[in-house]
């Protein structure tokens, strides 16, 4: 991946001048970097500005480097965090990292050439995240975009026909579709039952499982058993893997 690391804002919490002015030595060039004399300053400074990585001593007063993280995901979750911290600490880093709170540690005294790479991916991972965190917004948008024309499509009150016989059944449809009850359509072809039956599973509790459809006329008496109830791996000559039958793909919708 290539990413423009620049656009990116570094930043580098330590409560030591002398840490904060060899980062800026070391790193201006390469990448945007920003300093913080400790939480609270860094804090602060998120509340303005966007970052892609905090980096950030893990000793300091009032707010450990842990502590810190924390917060920043909070305000800025996509932002990427790493500890800066001496070998006594990495017992408390570990189990930060596993529970998601850093990304990664990076033991004292740092080589540039190490940390310069560390930041470069930490950048591609904060471009990821965000990418995926928009993008996710996108499909659940489009989603309910679709999910509303799919209800307005198969709503009760779209499905033609003014005939008195055809407005009784869709009465009745209507009242038993948010109900748990067992529907039987029976018509001849091309008379809407699939058409009732999506209506029905839309309109009922279960609108968010599946809608599965089998034409049973269409399957020869030997397959019905099997494609209804589906068979385990060995059951049959030829059952080389277990195979779920509709039913139960069906599980949770209709």
């Amino acid at each position: 991946m290539s990413v423009d690391v620049k656009r990116y804002p570094i930043l580098v919490v330590d409560d030591e001048q002398d840490n904060l002015d060899a980062f800026r030595f070391n790193f201006r060039k390469t990448f945007d970097i920003v300093t913080a004399s400790g939480g609270a300053e860094a804090l602060a400074i998120l509340e303005d500005k966007e970052v892609a990585v905090v980096i950030t001593d893990q000793r300091m007063p009032k707010m450990t480097g842990v502590e810190l993280l924390r917060e920043v995901r909070v305000r800025q979750p996509d932002a990427v965090g790493i500890i800066l911290t001496a070998f006594t600490d990495v017992d408390v880093l570990i189990e930060a990292i596993n529970l998601g709170q850093v990304y990664r540690y990076i033991t004292k005294p740092w080589d540039a050439k190490e940390v310069r790479g560390v930041l470069q991916y930490a950048i591609e991972r904060f471009h990821l995240q965000r990418d995926n965190r928009r993008l996710a917004a996108q499909l659940a948008a489009y989603t309910g975009y679709l999910n509303q024309q799919l209800h307005g499509e198969f709503d009760f009150g779209n499905i033609i026909g003014d005939s008195a016989p055809l407005r009784d059944v869709l009465d009745k449809v209507e009242q038993v579709a948010p109900t748990n009850s067992t529907v039987l359509l029976r018509g001849e072809t091309g008379t809407g039952k699939e058409l009732v039956a999506h209506a029905i599973h839309l309109n009922s509790p279960r609108e968010r499982g599946p809608f599965v459809r089998v034409n049973c006329a269409a399957l020869a008496p030997g397959i019905l058993e099997s494609e209804l109830f589906g068979h385990e791996k060995g059951s049959f000559t030829g059952a080389v893997n277990r195979r779920p039958g509709r039913f139960e793909l069906a599980d949770g919708g209709t």
